[in-house]
């Protein structure tokens, strides 16, 4: 059973939720330079999104506070549990507050930008779920919690 977990289970749990609240804050800081008006360019192609300061502000925000999440999951910080979750439903709540902008189109909109919030909105949601199972605590040190 995943809550009575080994400590190197635990260890490989809090491990594997530092690495994912990095890549997910590396992408909600290249979407940040993305609505700065940033051409990425990939090879062949470029990815290129329409200037929205709004974005470039909320999706900063959220890669911050996932990059402090991951750097407290991965450095074993005690403070870690509190951090990445609230990081996690910051997060949420952000890509949450882009797809509504973009159903009443209240700013320009790509297929990109589409599939990037109905991508991030499942995997947010389901480290969130995560990090709210006994599993998820104890792994970074909240298995007191109930």
């Amino acid at each position: 059973m995943l809550t009575e977990a080994t400590p190197r289970r635990r260890t490989t749990l809090a491990t594997m939720i530092g690495v994912l609240a990095a890549l997910y804050a590396v992408t909600f800081l290249l979407g940040a330079l993305l609505h700065l008006g940033v051409r990425i360019p990939l090879g062949l192609a470029v990815l290129a999104e329409p200037r929205i300061l709004p974005a470039t502000v909320v999706e900063g925000l959220c890669g911050l506070f996932l990059a402090v999440g991951a750097y407290a999951a991965l450095s074993r910080k005690t403070w870690a549990w509190p951090t990445i979750t609230a990081a996690h439903a910051f997060a949420v709540g952000g890509v949450l507050l882009g797809m509504a902008a973009l159903a009443v189109e209240a700013g320009p909109s790509t297929e990109l930008n589409t599939t990037y919030h109905r991508v991030m909105l499942a995997a947010l949601v389901g480290g969130l779920a995560l990090l709210l199972t006994p599993a998820g605590r104890a792994a970074l040190g909240r298995g007191d919690l109930r």
